[in-house]
């Protein structure tokens, strides 16, 4: 997909801010090029994202006797009648035109069938360049009694631009991104269960992430500043 990039517009009235500057990823899409002007590096504090299963998937998993768990410090939470797991961030950095950066989250997601076999999601960092989240997928229960661990990927991202903004001067920043299973995370479902409760395309959880962020001033003006 094509990343945004800063608009002209937003040049002057960021610069016209000190500590700051509200931009929409989605509304800087054309103007300046990065090698021109370089989208500063945002840092994320304590933040969360929240991985809600689509209905069909969510009709998937509950055909095939499969439920939606998490691993501490995840949490299950209820959204809008769906059953997701919400994974805290606490650290990780971006460029505000998406373009580049690494944000891990902590916890996993954890699938588990009736008879006592699970997989589970954990280590999952969010690479914005290459728009894959990779991680370790857990397969438990298996014959010999052992967890059987790989670094995989599991899921691709695409994000959803309309609901995707950061605001420096309130060092607040919240996302929504639409995510497929990748193809390490589908191998270790399959694997353990016989087949995957999840498609292998397709849209199978929408993300939407939300919390602090921070952004020197300087930094910010060295970017924005001729």
């Amino acid at each position: 997909m094509s990343l945004p990039r800063w608009s002209r517009t937003a040049v002057p009235a960021c610069a016209l801010a000190a500590a700051g500057c509200v931009l929409s990823w989605a509304g800087a899409a054309a103007g300046v090029t990065p090698s021109v002007l370089p989208a500063p590096q945002v840092k994320v504090g304590k933040a969360q994202t929240d991985l809600c299963p689509t209905p069909a998937v969510a009709t998937a998993l509950a055909d095939q006797g499969v439920a939606l768990e998490a691993k501490s410090p995840g949490t299950v939470i209820d959204s809008g009648g769906r059953r997701c797991v919400r994974l805290p961030i606490t650290r990780g950095e971006f460029a505000l035109d998406l373009s580049k950066g690494s944000v891990p989250a902590d916890g996993g997601i954890v699938f588990t069938k009736a008879g006592g076999r699970s997989v589970s999601f954990t280590d999952v960092v969010f690479d914005f360049g290459s728009h894959k989240a990779n991680g370790t997928a857990t397969a438990d229960g298996t014959k010999a009694g052992r967890a059987r661990q790989q670094a995989v990927e599991l899921f691709s991202f695409s994000f959803q631009m309309e609901k995707t903004k950061v605001d420096l001067t309130k060092g607040a920043a919240q996302g929504a991104a639409a995510l497929s299973l990748g193809t390490g995370g589908h191998t270790a479902l399959k694997d353990a269960f016989g087949t995957s409760p999840l498609p292998a395309q397709g849209t199978v959880f929408d993300g939407t992430a939300g919390g602090d962020v921070a952004q020197a001033a300087q930094a910010l003006s060295r970017a924005l500043l001729p």
